[in-house]
């Protein structure tokens, strides 16, 4: 069965695992000259990055405009996770450093911090990011240069598939995604036309699919406006989905963008039931924004927050124990991230490029708690298959469905 086909039969079932933190997989270093394996992996030899006492890592995420509330909750996630690990002496001897650049949510700024971090850094992988079409933008560059590229969150059809073999992804793409916020709305409501607002190119062209997927033969009509992040007067795209009186708006913009667009639409008069994607399940949006989207319909990729799960407190504590401050969703995705990527790091058999590939592909059921099980190998580089539901009711999220992994 495909991850297509499972997706669409989504259960609601919270998760209830985590990684034991104090003792995650730890690989024990291998002896000097012991022969390399048939994947390439020399234990001997060692990549760009490493140091008898660091590991250097990178990332480029929105650290200003439209897409900064996303990239500086990843940044404080991983930034914090790192910091637990590096007090508790680090990584095969070593400790962790994270160097995350701003790339102000642009293609073209990504590459040319992606180039900073892999040619003049010397980092050894990429640990996380946050952003689809800033990631895609440098893509060929990883891929050119051999830098494996661990749990970025660019929902992307183009990745997570062995045609770009050094991007191991963890979060479903935006088809299904939509796809299956889409079959949530049909199923308690009558609809019978759908606008969605989407981030122009690969990110709105996703939604689109797969919000069409869903209504398929059901015959309800579908009308997309392509967004340029950072808009600054969203009042002619207010007018224009008034003009076109859709009773239900889906949207995947920047959580500052969304923002925009609701108040424009309160302008104009215009008040449909909405969706959107999982970034409007964070604190931040739901503090600044919350009273512009009661009742919106949140896709989840996450565990909830408030999970009395024992697992997710465990995050919480951690997360807080660090930082002195209660975590965001954005926060518990760039802990994951660097979870994930210093899990990879405690199984390599060495500290070269090829042997963290090896590593990350031998990766089966990872139990996290914040994401569902991740499961990478030679032909799969997609990592999970899960989306859950939310609600906004003022400003706290309300779980309807909860995330769960489809393939377990």
């Amino acid at each position: 069965m495909t991850r297509s086909m499972r997706a669409r039969g989504i259960a609601a079932l919270a998760l209830t695992c985590t990684i034991a933190l104090a003792g995650c997989g730890q690989g024990a270093l291998q002896k000097t000259g012991e022969a390399a394996s048939t994947s390439g992996c020399d234990p001997a030899a060692t990549g760009p990055g490493i140091s008898d006492s660091e590991i250097l890592l990178g990332a480029t995420m929105p650290l200003s405009g439209s897409g900064a509330a996303g990239g500086l909750g990843v940044k404080r996630g991983q930034e914090a996770y790192y910091k637990m690990i590096n007090d508790a002496g680090g990584v095969q001897g070593r400790k962790i450093d994270v160097k995350i650049l701003d790339d102000a949510y642009d293609p073209s700024t990504a590459q040319k911090q992606m180039r900073q971090l892999v040619q003049n850094n010397k980092i050894f992988a990429v640990s996380g990011g946050e952003g689809t079409p800033n990631f895609l933008g440098v893509v060929p560059f990883l891929e050119r240069e051999g830098v494996p590229a661990i749990a970025p969150y660019a929902p992307s059809d183009e990745l997570g598939t062995a045609e770009k073999p050094n991007i191991f992804m963890a979060s479903v793409n935006y088809i299904e995604e939509f796809d299956i916020l889409t079959q949530s709305v049909l199923e308690k409501n009558k609809v019978s036309k759908i606008t969605l607002v989407g981030v122009s190119g690969n990110v709105g062209d996703n939604a689109k699919a797969g919000i069409e997927r869903a209504v398929s033969g059901k015959g309800i009509d579908v009308n997309y406006v392509a967004e340029t992040p950072g808009t600054t007067d969203f009042t002619p795209i207010a007018s224009q989905m008034k003009s076109n009186g859709a009773d239900w708006v889906f949207l995947i913009l920047t959580n500052a963008d969304t923002g925009g667009l609701l108040k424009a639409m309160q302008r104009v008069g215009y008040s449909p039931k909405t969706a959107a994607w999982s970034g409007m399940s964070d604190d931040s949006y739901l503090k600044e924004f919350g009273d512009l989207s009661e009742g919106m319909l949140v896709a989840l990729e996450t565990a909830d927050l408030g999970s009395d799960d024992p697992m997710v407190a465990k995050f919480r504590t951690d997360f807080e124990t660090q930082t002195g401050k209660a975590p965001t969703k954005f926060d518990e995705l760039g802990w994951v991230q660097a979870q994930l990527t210093t899990e990879a790091l405690k199984r390599a058999k060495g500290l070269s490029r090829p042997c963290l590939v090896e590593s990350l592909e031998g990766m089966k059921d990872v139990q996290t708690g914040i994401l569902p099980p991740v499961t990478w190998g030679p032909g799969d580089r997609a990592g999970v298959d899960a989306v859950g539901i939310g609600q906004i009711e003022g400003s706290r999220l309300k779980v309807v469905q909860e995330t769960k992994s489809l393939a377990s």
